[in-house]
């Protein structure tokens, strides 16, 4: 749960301990419970994917899809070795890259899932005004290892 939606939470809970507090439970009008129920549920269930957390999870999820997908990137030469941007910063740029063989990953399903899971990062970034230290990931370097794609940083000076 993020910070939004548990202050949603946190005012609910001090207002019901309020009211709970300052009035006598045999002299409550049940209609009014019946309207507090009410309102109560009308809230929780339109909130939003930032309070609930589902997109959060389905960003999980996503994640660990496209690493899964992935896996162990093992390739028979370099030609069979790619690498995609996964996500995006507050700042822009990707959140990190991951190499991938054309010989055990199947492209475009790895495509979708990236794209789906930039998307959702982006509605996040905006929806939450998500701010980061604005790092920027230089692109690594394409390499095959011992029969394994990787991703190796970019040498600065």
């Amino acid at each position: 749960m993020n910070v939004k939606g548990l202050s949603v939470v946190s005012m609910a809970v001090a207002v019901a301990l309020t009211v709970a507090g300052c009035v006598d439970k045999e002299n409550m009008n049940s209609d009014a419970l019946t309207e507090a129920n009410a309102d109560n549920s009308a809230k929780e269930q339109t909130m939003n994917p930032v309070e609930d957390g589902s997109r959060d999870a389905r960003l999980r999820s996503l994640d660990n899809q496209i690493r899964s997908m992935v896996g162990i990137a093992r390739a028979d030469n370099i030609d069979q070795c790619r690498m995609i941007a996964v996500g995006k910063r507050a700042c822009g740029g990707p959140e990190y890259y991951i190499a991938y063989s054309l010989q055990v990953t199947d492209e475009s399903a790895l495509k979708q899932l990236v794209s789906e899971y930039t998307e959702l990062r982006i509605e996040h970034i905006q929806e939450t005004g998500e701010m980061g230290t604005c790092e920027m990931i230089p692109e690594p370097v394409l390499d095959l290892n011992g029969g394994i794609c990787r991703a190796l940083p970019t040498n600065t000076m």
